[in-house]
């Protein structure tokens, strides 16, 4: 039995016993450590490692339509720099105020029903990642943070209609009709009823 396939799964006594023997051994192969008969660690090697830290956007379709669309969106939030750059300065916001307008705008665009499960695709759908600019491994806000944040921008009506802007420009016409997205106007309408009589956003 070669040296990769003996050392592709061991116990704890057995990588106190030979580690250094293991360790080489990763530099080929991954080796998964075993603790009380069930997977612990893996030891592997730098350019295994390194492979599996590739970012998000690799795993990313370039032809979804939330993609193609990014770009409008941003051309949108850096035409209103300053309005973001005034909600960042609301006391107690720890979330970037355009981190949270995108969170926001999947939300509506995917008619995720509550905050509870945005954020728990926060956590595991790369798309959603992407979307919001979180890392492969970077870590998510807690719930608490989140929800807050989100709560201090839903209550500025300028960021609302910021966010009924490009909805309305980016997001309209036959867009809607794309499988991709099933925008729930109902939560938009529910957002810009807190604020029926605020000013319009300007261009």
């Amino acid at each position: 039995m070669g040296t990769m396939e003996r050392y592709s799964k061991v116990g704890m006594q057995e990588l106190d016993q030979r580690l250094s023997k293991i360790v080489e051994a990763a530099r080929k192969k991954p080796v998964s450590v075993y603790r009380y008969g069930a997977p612990w660690v893996w030891i592997v090697s730098q350019d295994d490692w390194q492979g599996a830290l590739k970012e998000v956007s690799s795993y990313i379709p370039p032809g979804h339509s939330l993609v193609l669309l990014r770009p409008q969106i941003d051309d949108l939030f850096d035409a209103h720099a300053d309005l973001l750059h005034e909600l960042n300065a609301q006391p107690g916001m720890l979330i970037p105020a355009q981190t949270v307008m995108h969170i926001l705008l999947l939300q509506l665009l995917y008619s995720v029903p509550s905050e509870q499960q945005l954020f728990e695709q926060l956590n595991y759908n790369l798309l959603f990642r992407w979307f919001v600019g979180l890392g492969l491994n970077q870590k998510v806000w807690s719930y608490n943070v989140l929800s807050r944040d989100i709560a201090t921008l839903l209550n500025e009506p300028r960021a609302v209609l910021l966010i009924q802007k490009i909805i309305g420009e980016v997001f309209c016409g036959a867009l809607l009709q794309m499988p991709e997205f099933s925008l729930n106007f109902a939560l938009l309408h529910t957002w810009l009823g807190k604020h029926a009589c605020a000013p319009h956003v300007s261009n």
